[in-house]
């Protein structure tokens, strides 16, 4: 029954998208209404509703969340002592580590466990995580945050469009969505004019992916473009060559967005500025300092800290996002008063380099290795010499070679022929100065520019 039900809830097909829409129409519908009047309200409206969230929050993680009842009891105080933001901000960090460790406590006893489905997410920091959503509820209201996002540059859900991913299939057209899905990772000089020939024969209203794989298609298509109202791109930070790059050989508006499967932040660019607006009915953000600090000057930097509102089946509370983000006291032209992040500065654009010197984005490979086993702690990809690829591990007490197999399987499966992979035991990857984990180390000099 499980299996059927993630075939036909699938959030990649068309079909998991139409048939969520559907079945949990409530709670699609109720959020995409709340988000008509969030554009609009005043500072203080905001100011208020996220405070009430807040303390709605953390009433339910006491009552309910065994790790959350715990933390409070050894701090010896209540929901009830949370008088102020001051008070919520002396509340320890939520870390990556913490959630890997205490998974189960973290979930609410008070949700059936028909609801609980369990996700997998890595990220660009190469951290393994997995832990709990409300099955169907969040993907629903996830879609209700995209029809808005898609709206701010007219684009509608159902318009044709073109998605560049980390799929396993080079290619493939998504009916019901109106979708063509190209594989970021089979952009070969042979699959490159199929899939411009594709592109060209859909005549999509806007593309969105990853700004690396958008970037290289680009490149390689520039003197057959085609008319687009927007491009949106996620899971990468954009840079500024590459915004103006495309800006200029599209002539339309590079739209970026922000966030994460946890489900505590999201964020994206509006009709007027690149800046990133974040939702304040989805969650609370904080911006953090290297010394603990909360970051409020303009053009300043630090981490994004996150507490989730729809997160209540396994709170998301001050939790660590381990990416850095630039602080923005500006009000934006287009009139919403959502709090600003200049720029998001934390995911790193990496690509490898194949036996063929191709460039290869890598981004979306640890969630490979994640689906491969659950007994690797951790993981980081290292590449000094053309074509090979070293994979550090730190194992879990369970790994064995059997794991080592699924992962060069899953790999060979992916990349082909491209890449060897060597996979190497270590006891643990070392934190960057900024206290993140360096997914890929690249020794090679990466030269990549249209």
């Amino acid at each position: 029954m499980q299996k059927l039900w993630e075939h036909l809830f699938n959030e990649e097909t068309g079909l998991g998208t139409a048939l969520t829409t559907l079945i949990y129409h409530t709670p699609y519908q109720e959020t995409y209404r709340s988000l008509q009047h969030t554009q609009r309200w005043t500072p203080e409206q905001i100011k208020d509703y996220q405070w009430q969230q807040l303390k709605t929050l953390l009433h339910h993680a006491y009552e309910h969340v065994p790790y959350y009842k715990k933390l409070f009891n050894i701090r010896g105080i209540t929901p009830d002592d949370v008088q102020s933001l001051h008070d919520f901000q002396q509340l320890p960090f939520l870390t990556k580590e913490t959630v890997q460790e205490h998974t189960n406590e973290l979930k609410a006893t008070n949700y059936p466990t028909h609801t609980f489905e369990e996700t997998i997410t890595g990220g660009s920091t190469g951290f393994p995580l997995r832990f709990y959503v409300e099955k169907g509820v969040w993907y629903a209201k996830h879609l209700a945050y995209i029809k808005t996002l898609l709206e701010r540059a007219e684009c509608h859900a159902m318009d044709k469009s073109v998605q560049i991913t980390g799929s396993e299939k080079p290619w493939e057209y998504r009916p019901l969505s109106r979708t063509l899905v190209l594989s970021s990772y089979h952009m070969t000089d042979q699959n490159l004019p199929i899939y411009v020939k594709k592109i060209r024969r859909l005549q999509p209203q806007y593309l969105i992916g990853y700004p690396s794989a958008i970037t290289m298609l680009a490149t390689y298509m520039k003197h057959n473009t085609i008319e687009l109202k927007a491009i949106f791109c996620y899971g990468e930070t954009i840079y500024d060559w590459q915004r103006e790059f495309l800006e200029e050989l599209f002539q339309c508006r590079v739209h970026g967005q922000y966030g994460h499967r946890e489900q505590s932040v999201l964020a994206g660019t509006c009709e007027k500025s690149n800046s990133y607006h974040i939702f304040p009915d989805y969650g609370l953000v904080e911006l953090i300092d290297r010394n603990g600090r909360q970051v409020t000057k303009d053009g300043e930097s630090g981490e994004i800290v996150a507490t989730g509102f729809h997160t209540g089946i396994f709170p998301f509370i001050r939790y660590k996002t381990g990416d850095i983000a630039v602080y923005s006291t500006h009000h934006c032209e287009c009139g919403r008063n959502y709090p600003l992040l200049k720029s998001i500065e934390g995911r790193v654009q990496d690509f490898v380099v194949s036996k063929t010197n191709r460039l290869v984005p890598f981004m979306g490979v640890h969630h490979l290795v994640a689906k491969s086993t659950e007994n690797v702690k951790e993981c980081q990809l290292y590449q000094e010499r053309q074509g090979e690829i070293v994979l550090r591990v730190v194992r879990r007490e369970t790994y064995s070679e059997d794991d080592a197999r699924r992962i060069q399987e899953s790999f060979h499966k992916r990349f082909g022929d491209e890449f060897s992979l060597t996979l190497t035991c270590v006891d643990s990857i070392p934190r960057t100065n900024r206290g993140k984990y360096q997914f890929l180390v690249q020794k090679l000099p990466i030269h990549f520019s249209p």
